[in-house]
């Protein structure tokens, strides 16, 4: 067990040092893939806004309001979602704001939500123009206030708040895509690094003959151009000197 532990604790630094030895590259790496990530969210990424329209469920027209009420109001919220959405519904929106886009198209940019706990619906729009998403959440609402009350047999549902124009794009969020570049330059050129020390199967030591071939070294030949200039000056000196005593 203690000699697996030492083993992964080896192989964590060996991939330590290659990343220190290599972090120029790592660095580069890094700040091109937020470079090249970033400028695809802002140049090229179609900013889209988001508005939100809230109608309030009614259940009676009594302004005394029971428990049962409540819990009647909070489930008739999952008929309202699929009504909202329901094709009639969406398609009367579309020909309202003369708008030219198919019925699944039109029902990809909303989102029918209810909140928690509450008898609030949600009516949120997402679209390139915030003008038009708007008006769409709007029009969504008031379209559905007389669907539901032809089809549920209810009082008609209230908006409480009207949607309004978006002033900040909902997407793309241009940091955390810069950061998520960042990161993936990083990942590939760490992996990269990673890949190219194991493919490589050079034996360069005695500590890698003793590691990857369970050998012991008795002896190692140094190279012919590796001795140190002061040795050879050092040797020539003496063969100087003898030469210099044996011919006197």
């Amino acid at each position: 067990m203690d000699s697996k532990n030492e083993e992964i604790e080896i192989d964590l630094w060996e991939i330590l040092m290659l990343i220190l030895r290599h972090l120029p590259l790592v660095i580069s790496t890094t700040i091109v893939g937020a470079l090249l990530l970033g400028l695809y969210s802002v140049y090229v990424v179609t900013p889209m806004y988001t508005s939100t329209a809230k109608m309030y469920i009614l259940t009676n027209s009594s302004t005394m309001i029971s428990l049962s009420d409540l819990q009647v109001g909070s489930n008739l919220a999952n008929d309202y979602e699929e009504l909202i959405t329901s094709r009639p519904v969406v398609e009367q929106v579309a020909e309202n704001l003369d708008l030219e886009i198919s019925y699944e198209a039109l029902l990809g940019r909303v989102n029918v939500t209810k909140r928690e706990n509450t008898r609030i619906i949600w009516i949120q729009v997402t679209y390139s123009d915030p003008v038009l998403a708007k008006e769409i959440a709007n029009e969504f609402a008031t379209v559905s206030q007389k669907r539901l009350t032809e089809i549920m047999q209810i009082d008609e549902p209230t908006i409480a708040e009207e949607a309004v124009e978006a002033k900040r794009p909902s997407s793309p969020n241009n940091k955390r895509n810069i950061l998520l570049g960042a990161v993936l330059g990083m990942i590939l050129s760490i992996g990269y690094l990673v890949i190219r020390n194991i493919l490589d199967d050079t034996i360069r030591s005695a500590d890698d003959v003793e590691k990857f071939l369970r050998l012991n070294t008795l002896s190692s030949i140094p190279e012919e151009g590796g001795t140190d200039n002061s040795e050879k000056k050092r040797k020539r000196k003496k063969l100087w000197g003898v030469r210099k005593g044996g011919h006197k």
